[in-house]
């Protein structure tokens, strides 16, 4: 099995999936994605991802087909990565394309890298649920690049002190103290279930 520095390489909804084809935890995912290979290149953008992979919903599916061998560039908060995958499905209705990482992620350098944010202060009142669960999911995409980059690394002590601040908000179990980023993104991905179930969110 593919290893990516470490991490072992891996519906359209923020709550998990999980069956045979998934076991990997997916998180719901917002981000510019390209797509490249022998036939074209497509623009897309990320409907969930995990370790192991990326679900996207392309612009220009008809050089797309299954087994193919393509390029992933996704857009990430600390900057542009690009992955080499193979296309797993395509979905031609919902424009939907599942991809397989099949090599380990090389960081594009566009610029002088951004630095992880560090938590927000505390609330001094409570805040309607769909901005406490926005700025979970923008935590979310964090977790999920420091995952990708490096799965071995300690979490950042910041983001393990703004998932339990915004799980408090939303008055369910926090992450804790996970040993590593892939420990932390399976965290991430409970955390985002348990807000949707207290929320009620369909999507």
């Amino acid at each position: 099995m593919l290893v990516f520095r470490g991490m072992n390489a891996t519906t359209a909804s923020s709550a998990l999936v999980h069956d045979d084809r998934r076991r990997a935890p997916r998180i719901a995912m917002d981000a510019s994605v390209t797509i490249s290979g022998v036939g074209g290149r497509s623009p897309a953008r990320a409907v969930n991802a995990s370790e192991r992979g990326l679900l996207v919903q392309a612009a220009d599916m008809a050089w797309i087909t299954p087994d193919s061998e393509v390029r992933v560039r996704i857009d990430l908060e600390g900057g542009a990565a690009e992955i080499p995958a193979e296309v797993v499905r395509v979905e031609m209705e919902r424009r939907w394309v599942a991809l397989r990482f099949t090599g380990p992620p090389q960081r594009i350098q566009t610029g002088p890298r951004r630095r992880v944010r560090k938590s927000r202060a505390a609330p001094k009142a409570a805040r309607p649920y769909v901005e406490v669960r926005a700025e979970l999911r923008s935590l979310a995409a964090l977790v999920y690049e420091q995952a990708l980059m490096d799965a071995n690394a300690a979490p950042v002590d910041s983001l393990l002190e703004w998932a339990d601040r915004l799980a408090d908000e939303l008055d369910i179990t926090g992450v804790g103290r996970p040993g590593d980023n892939r420990a932390l993104l399976h965290e991430m991905v409970r955390v985002s279930g348990d807000a949707d179930r207290v929320g009620g969110d369909p999507a």
